[in-house]
């Protein structure tokens, strides 16, 4: 009788499981299980027999799940797999392969069955009757269902993550493609009138020495018809008596020098298009502005603003709606430069006007972004700041700085082969401020820090020069 119970207990047990692993079409359990948007999970053979006619509906909710791709359910497929091994476990022709007796042990070290010639086999090894061991089986399995089921959660929540990127992609796109057209057109403005006027120019010298020409043509076609009655006169009169003759010899001159071939008749080609090139690029020198530090937006925090040049950042009025990328700063309200620097000597200089609250410098390309820390040389930040009405240079223990008067607008320089990188306070005479020293082992950029105020963070544009050889 102790028998039969148990074998009933076992029977009922898997039935209870069963029930949630069957297919609600074929009513049997799943193969190859997918996942609707709606959470329900049908055999993929199943849900594409259901699809063939006119529309696409979940089979049990009726939710229209036109243009949706199901994703397979792993959680639900790993359960059957499992759930079917123990089947067979307890199965009528359960018995060991290697004794040819029935199952009536469950190892929990090698996650298996055994018959009682095989605990020998087991020695130390945790032994169960098969109805607990079984019962510990389907714990196990429910606890990795739960976990498997929160992985399809967190799948899900990347999935709305990357189709978000995708939208603020399109909108990057969008916004860069009327800036890139809108600077193109000016530019091609500038052009227009660069070449308008150098083709007046060329248009004046022509008219100015063609005209000049012409007066000479027109001056020696008077002389060559003075010139040419001259010598019909005096051939005219050469027969007269000697003293008439005497006096037509006399008159037989010409007073006038000969027409000289002018110097400086032709066009001034090189002039006009001579280098031309490069004679157009440096006359637009003036109509282009050259920002030696440009900010990346993709690491701005989301409580900063930028301006559409990516030279100037200030606080934004509410919290902005971006992608949660790995390089971008929050909590902590920073921005970096676009290039980060390995060698060479780099400079540029920033705008802090009256704000009340700023920190500038440079940091390691390794610096937290995700979390707040504390800004200091010891975690890779070398900056100055200012703060409470107090300028720091933000070491470990923070050193203050005394101005004699208030800095507007700061130049940073660096030297990647030294390991410097100085301050210079260029509205005062170019006075030195402070200089931080260190063997730079990474790839640094410049940081922005503009805290949550109006007045913005401004990179100036920098002087362009042209040197030849």
């Amino acid at each position: 009788m102790a028998e039969c119970g148990w074998d009933e207990e076992m029977s009922e047990v898997p039935s209870l499981l069963q029930e949630d692993l069957t297919c609600p079409v074929c009513k049997d359990l799943y193969r190859g299980p997918v996942l609707l948007s709606c959470s329900h999970s049908f055999c993929k053979e199943c849900l594409e027999k259901c699809w063939n006619g006119p529309g696409q509906n979940c089979p049990v909710c009726r939710k229209s799940c036109d243009g949706e791709q199901p994703i397979s359910n792993r959680a639900l497929m790993d359960a059957t797999e499992s759930f079917q091994k123990e089947k067979r476990w307890r199965g009528p022709n359960a018995i060991s392969n290697l004794h040819r007796l029935a199952f009536q042990l469950y190892c929990v070290k090698d996650e298996e069955p055994v018959c009682v010639d095989c605990v020998p086999l087991h020695r130390a090894h945790e032994l169960l009757p098969l109805n607990e061991g079984t019962r510990l089986c389907q714990e196990e399995l429910t606890i990795k269902v739960n976990i498997l089921e929160e992985k399809v959660e967190t799948f899900k929540r990347m999935k709305n993550k990357y189709s978000n990127t995708v939208d603020f992609m399109k909108s990057q796109a969008e916004k860069a493609k009327m800036q890139i057209k809108a600077e193109f057109e000016r530019l091609r403005q500038v052009l227009c009138v660069e070449e308008a006027a150098r083709l007046k120019a060329l248009a004046d010298e022509e008219e100015d020495k063609r005209s000049g020409m012409e007066e000479r043509i027109s001056s020696l076609t008077s002389d060559i018809a003075a010139l040419t009655k001259l010598v019909q006169t005096v051939k005219r009169e050469m027969g007269a008596e000697d003293l008439t003759f005497l006096q037509v010899s006399r008159r037989a001159q010409w007073p006038r020098e000969d027409p000289q071939n002018p110097s400086d008749a032709l066009l001034n080609m090189a002039k006009h298009v001579g280098s031309l090139g490069y004679s157009i690029w440096k006359s637009m020198q003036v109509h282009v502005t050259c920002i030696p530090v440009v900010m990346d937006p993709n690491t701005a925090s989301p409580w900063l603003s930028m301006s559409p040049d990516l030279a100037s950042v200030r606080d934004s009025p509410e919290r902005q709606s971006l992608p949660d990328n790995p390089e971008r700063f929050d909590p902590c309200v920073f921005v970096l430069g676009a290039e980060g620097f390995c060698s060479g000597k780099h400079r540029w200089e920033v705008h802090v006007g009256d704000n009340p609250k700023w920190i500038l410098g440079i940091c390691k390309e390794s610096v937290a972004r995700k979390r707040k820390f504390t800004v200091s040389t010891d975690r890779g930040v070398w900056t100055i700041g200012l703060s409470k009405g107090v300028y720091n240079a933000l070491t470990g223990e923070r050193t203050v700085l005394v101005f004699e008067s208030r800095p507007e607008r700061i130049r940073v320089k660096l030297n990647m082969d030294k390991g410097e990188v100085s301050f210079w306070d260029t509205g005062n005479g170019g006075k030195h401020l402070c200089t931080f020293k260190h063997k730079f082992t990474e790839r640094v950029f410049p940081i922005f820090g503009p805290g949550l105020q109006t007045t913005p963070m401004e990179v100036k544009p920098a002087k362009v020069t042209i040197h030849t050889a």
